[in-house]
């Protein structure tokens, strides 16, 4: 691995752990064994660090992005498939949706595509819930998908930084504790056995995405 993508894999991951406020580019260097100087060659500011992890952030939100309700599975195990995706962006990215009062304003790359991200995210929700009312196992009324859908979205992307203010969970806990939230909001309107498969995989698949971001 190059310096340039050493340095961005600690930070991330130091980011993540510390939170953004907590991590100097000096002690980056020191983990790394490289001088300060060597780490500035690459990455100027700590903002730098977060303007290339955003790029990255950017692809993998894309890639979760273009899941959809698929014939050849079932809508709750392509709902799974959802949340593991999910699950693992915001482990892998946790420090951007829980640390912003550290770093101020998105990246410039963030702002630019944050638009299209809000619109693909609900129709992403909109297409899976709608799915789950046609083939019975949701039971909601129809005009009121967007309503769900918005609040799924914004429960989801504002979840980490309110267990991060209240000081409820700051670790990867917070996103097994986000997406059991997410499930309150409808669960009590679908088929059990479907409210039971989701509950069961959301615990299941945070337990298996924190391992490999670990």
């Amino acid at each position: 691995m190059k310096t340039r993508e050493r340095i961005i894999a600690l930070a991330q991951a130091r980011f993540n752990e510390f939170g953004y406020g907590n991590v100097t580019t000096a002690a980056l260097a020191e983990e790394l064994g490289i001088s300060e100087g060597n780490l500035w060659y690459h990455f100027k500011t700590k903002r730098h660090l977060l303007e290339s992890i955003s790029e990255e952030f950017i692809r993998y939100s894309n890639e979760r992005l273009a899941l959809r309700p698929s014939s050849e599975t079932d809508v709750i195990e392509g709902y799974i498939e959802l949340m593991m995706a999910h699950e693992r962006e915001l482990l892998l990215y946790r420090f951007l949706y829980r640390d912003q009062a550290d770093y101020g304003g998105h990246s410039q790359i963030v702002l630019d595509n944050i638009t299209g991200l809000y619109d693909k995210s609900r129709a992403q929700f909109r297409a899976f819930f709608t799915e789950m009312v046609r083939v019975g196992l949701l039971d909601w009324p129809e005009d009121r998908i967007d309503h769900l859908t918005v609040n799924a979205i914004i429960l989801i992307r504002f979840g980490l930084e309110y267990l991060r203010e209240t000081q409820q969970a700051f670790d990867s806990s917070a996103v097994e504790q986000t997406f059991l939230q997410h499930l309150t909001l409808f669960e009590h309107q679908l088929d059990p056995a479907a409210a039971k498969r989701l509950r069961d995989a959301a615990a299941r698949l945070l337990t298996d995405s924190a391992a490999r971001a670990a």
